[in-house]
Formats: structure tokens, C-alpha cells, sequence
């Protein structure tokens, strides 16, 4: 018979947490529909803010990228002169000095 009563007792506890909960859900789904129109609007928000963004951002890379093109051609040259000045320099050393070198020293 006792232990009748202590099933009783923990099934009336179970079923009291389980009404509370049941009530808890119930509130927090009235407030369900509200919350998920809230987020819509801040997705739509967020996705229009991204295209703008997007827009910005991929003007400023094909600047970007036109500007690194300029330098990159710019250095190009530059290195390619300065390999040129190097030839043409070794060039007219290479015809104006005598090799001397410890062999030919004589």
C-alpha cells in the first residue's frame, strides 16, 4: 500500500512539472508568431544591407584592382629598365677593361 502512495505522490509531482511546463510553452507560443515576424523584418534588413554592401564593395575592388594593375605595370617597368641599365653597364665594363685575374696577370 506504501508504495502505491509513493507512486501516487510522484506521479501527482510529475504531472504538477508537467502542467507547469504545458503553461510555460503555451505562454511563450502566444509570444511565437510576434517574434518570428520580428525576425523576417531583421532578415530582410540584413539581406538588403548585405546588397548594398555588396554593391559598395565591388565598386571598390575593381578600383582596387585597376590601381594594382597601374603599379604592378608600373614596377614591371621599372625593374626591367634597371635590368637593362645593369646589361648595357656590364656590356661596355666587360669591353673596356682587360680581364685581369690571377692568371693572366703577366
Amino acid at each position: 500500500m506504501a508504495s502505491l502512495e509513493a507512486i501516487r505522490d510522484s506521479l501527482a509531482k510529475e504531472l504538477v512539472q508537467m502542467i507547469e511546463q504545458c503553461e510555460k510553452l503555451q505562454a511563450e507560443a502566444v509570444v511565437l508568431p510576434g517574434i518570428r515576424a520580428e525576425l523576417e523584418a531583421l532578415r530582410r534588413r540584413h539581406y538588403a544591407a548585405l546588397e548594398l554592401m555588396g554593391e559598395r564593395d565591388e565598386e571598390e575592388l575593381r578600383a582596387d584592382i585597376v590601381d594594382l594593375k597601374e603599379m604592378y605595370r608600373e614596377q614591371v617597368n621599372l625593374l626591367v629598365n634597371q635590368f637593362r641599365k645593369q646589361v648595357q653597364q656590364q656590356a661596355t665594363s666587360d669591353k673596356s677593361t682587360p680581364h685581369s685575374g690571377p692568371y693572366n696577370s703577366g
